[in-house]
């Protein structure tokens, strides 16, 4: 029985000790707190008001009745996110501000209340024990400076299981976050992908034995193909993956070590995977759209939200024995905005040897692209290797523009998901990893 198991025992007012909770036992646990939720948005929300008329919570008996409901569209949380409000704004402790990189439209709000928050820090807690132990240092490539933002509530998380988080401001510089992770022994590394890869390159190129980082936690953005096992073999840890989006409190899964795929926080969200097109139910082991339903938040309840996400159910139950189902990697975005063509780009030019990281950006014409490399100080330019990849489909390019940016150890600055350029002539023609999909307080 692993964290997870205990806290989710905990919160089911279950003995803590205590055997988990069966899978059907588990379901109709939900099922009950997504119908007080209901109850709850269409009391005191004016949009939830209009969204579920004529919809009875209590009619809400099974995973199946989900259809009863209809799905909550991004836009809602873009043209009047107040509206969803289920609290007085007195009572709200953290508005985030999420604008889309590509988008010349209303960036989303979220609400949380201070509980709201203390939920995903409980999480978080519970989550980081599946890594870390009492005293050990944990180094955070994530932003920290926000109050309640993703680093601040890691780190209370980490520190309520007895261990210390430091947040590395600036994790794009690179050397810089190195000296950090020597210095301070820290035995546990968590940022994205990008973030850790290029760290993990540098401490190879720089003669760092393997061996202090015990594991590693991926999260923030999609896994590149290829790339955990290269860090795994980098710096000789075992590699954690986390999925999560501020619209499920920033914490929404996170893999145990035992088996493939990501433990869901099941005791806060329902997730369905669905159609995109009609919003049914797929089978377990089917591709889909992720559906969150949030239980028991207070500011702004979602109800069936589409995230915008690929994802996967796992069938079958993990060698941890935890009833929380398992969410499969997420591939990216559906659609165009970084669907296969740019993961096939990511697994190619991040595997070439020197290569910490890179931006993409349209050209001025048609099929032309520009990447700029962000190298190991030392590295041999692989210009000819990315012109290849970009030449070969889905990418087609007549054009490639290849520069090498930075060959001190540097990489993109940001925190920006990694996403297709968007045409050339819009407004927010920018290279995927500047600072946009950001969040704001």
């Amino acid at each position: 029985m692993h964290a997870l198991d205990r806290w989710l025992n905990r919160r089911m007012g279950l003995p803590a000790q205590g055997p988990p909770p069966g899978r059907e036992e588990l379901a109709a646990w939900q099922m009950a707190r997504l119908r007080e939720t209901v109850a709850l948005a269409r009391r005191e929300s004016p949009f939830y008001r209009e969204h579920l008329a004529g919809v009875d919570p209590a009619a809400l008996r099974a995973p199946a009745d989900l259809a009863r409901l209809p799905r909550l569209e991004a836009r809602a949380l873009r043209a009047a996110p107040e509206r969803l409000l289920c609290t007085s704004q007195d009572e709200v402790a953290r508005v985030v501000t999420l604008a889309s990189s590509g988008s010349t439209g209303a960036p989303k709000r979220l609400f949380f209340t201070r509980a709201d928050l203390d939920a995903t820090v409980d999480f978080f807690r519970h989550g980081m024990e599946l890594l870390a132990a009492p005293g050990d240092v944990v180094l955070a490539l994530l932003p920290g400076a926000g109050e309640d933002g993703v680093g601040r509530l890691l780190t209370r998380g980490v520190e309520a299981l007895g261990a210390r988080c430091l947040c590395c401001p600036e994790p794009w510089n690179v050397p810089a976050a190195l000296d950090v992770l020597k210095h301070s022994g820290a035995r546990v590394l968590v940022g994205t992908p990008v973030h850790v890869h290029a760290l993990a390159r540098l401490a190879a190129a720089r003669g760092v034995p393997p061996g202090q980082v015990r594991r590693v936690l991926m999260c923030w953005d999609a896994l590149p193909e290829g790339l955990a096992a290269r860090v795994q073999a980098l710096l000789g840890c075992a590699v954690h993956e986390h999925w999560g989006m501020t619209e499920t409190g920033l914490g929404g899964a996170v893999s145990c070590g035992r088996g493939p795929g990501m433990h869901l926080r099941e005791a806060d969200l329902l997730v369905e995977i669905a159609d995109p097109a009609t919003g049914a139910p797929v089978a377990d082991g089917q591709w889909g759209e992720i559906i969150i339903s949030t239980l028991g938040r207070r500011a702004m309840p979602l109800i069936r939200y589409r995230s915008g996400d690929a994802g996967r159910i796992l069938p079958g139950a993990c060698p941890c024995a935890s009833p929380l189902r398992r969410l499969d990697t997420v591939p990216g975005r559906l659609g165009a905005g970084s669907g296969p063509g740019r993961a096939t780009l990511d697994a190619a030019v991040l595997a070439l040897a020197g290569v910490l990281d890179y931006a993409l950006s349209r050209g001025p014409r048609p099929g032309a692209w520009r990447l700029d490399l962000y190298l190991a100080p030392g590295a041999q330019s692989p210009a000819r290797a990315v012109a290849a990849a970009l030449a070969a489909p889905p990418w087609n390019a007549s054009r490639a523009d290849i520069r090498v940016a930075a060959r001190d150890g540097r990489i993109a600055p940001g925190f920006a998901k990694r996403a297709m350029p968007p045409a050339p002539g819009t407004t927010d023609d920018k290279a995927d990893n500047g600072p946009t999909n950001g969040e704001t307080s």
